[in-house]
């Protein structure tokens, strides 16, 4: 299963684990486009709020371009998963694993 494109060709495959930026979208420099709150917000199913969050306490790295574009690095993004343990799935599910 992939989400949708988000505008911009970035998509996030969890069969696959991976997020996928096209060569399309990326610089001339070799570097992978930067994403938005809005994106990362989009390919991770949360909200902005959310992000934000995550970005406040550290959990995920952000960085300035002048002095109000907010942009979040894929790979930064990507460092954020974590696998669920299925011994701790009962926290996440709700229920018994």
């Amino acid at each position: 299963m992939e989400i949708p494109d988000t505008g911009h060709g970035t998509r996030l495959s969890p069969e696959r684990g991976s997020i996928t930026v096209p060569s399309s979208v990326q610089l001339a420099t070799g570097l992978e486009q930067q994403l938005t709150i809005k994106e990362v917000a989009e390919i991770t199913g949360t909200s902005t709020q959310t992000v934000r969050r995550w970005i406040q306490r550290g959990e995920l790295r952000a960085y300035f371009y002048g002095a109000r574009a907010l942009r979040i690095d894929p790979a930064d993004l990507r460092k954020m998963r974590r696998e669920v343990n299925p011994a701790t799935y009962s926290v996440v599910g709700g229920g018994a694993a």
